[in-house]
């Protein structure tokens, strides 16, 4: 008398899937900082009264991560 367990769905997988996404929201957000900080410090050695480089830089590296991000969930 066998008697089968039911399947369930794996629980770590889920977990997986969380943690993954996760990644690239933070991925994200890391690309977007690093513009802002390292356009900052641009603007700032420049001695630029609007900040140039920060805006350039965040839409720069937003736009990589964006692809990045792209690429990996095609």
């Amino acid at each position: 008398m066998s008697q089968e367990k039911p399947q369930r769905q794996r629980p770590n997988s889920s977990l997986k899937e969380w943690a993954r996404y996760s990644g690239l929201a933070f991925e994200l957000l890391g690309a977007c900082l690093a513009g802002v900080l390292i356009g900052r410090w641009l603007d700032g050695r420049m001695g630029l009264e609007r900040p140039t480089w920060a805006v350039f830089l965040t839409i720069l590296f937003l736009i990589a991560a964006l692809i990045s991000l792209y690429r990996r969930l095609k």
